[in-house]
C-alpha cells in the first residue's frame, strides 16, 4: 500500500523509510550509542514503525514520529526523548 505522510505544513509525501531510519540513527549516535548497535536499533525501529503504518494510505509526520519513538523507547529512552525533541533541542 502506498503510505502518503501528512507534513506538517498539509502537503502529502510518500513515505521514505531511509528519512526514518536516518532519523532514528541521528537520536541513537547523538545518545552515545555505538554505530553497530544504532544501526542494528533503527533497522528494527524502522521495520516495526513500517509495519505498524502498512495498513493505513495517510499518516500525519506527528503521528508517525510519536509510533517510531515508542519502538525507540524499548530499546533506549534517551534516543527516544531525543528523537520526539529534536526541533527544542538543537
Amino acid at each position: 500500500m502506498l503510505n502518503l505522510v501528512v507534513k506538517r505544513n498539509g502537503q502529502d509525501q510518500k513515505f521514505d523509510a531511509k528519512k526514518l531510519y536516518a532519523s532514528v540513527y541521528a537520536s541513537l549516535i547523538a545518545s552515545k550509542v555505538r554505530h553497530k548497535e544504532a544501526e542494528l536499533i533503527s533497522e528494527e525501529v524502522t521495520k516495526l514503525t513500517r509495519r505498524s503504518i502498512d495498513n493505513k494510505s495517510h499518516v500525519s509526520s506527528h503521528s508517525l514520529r510519536i509510533e517510531a519513538a515508542k519502538h525507540l523507547r524499548d530499546y533506549n529512552n534517551l534516543a527516544a526523548y531525543i528523537y520526539m525533541h529534536h526541533r527544542i533541542l538543537s
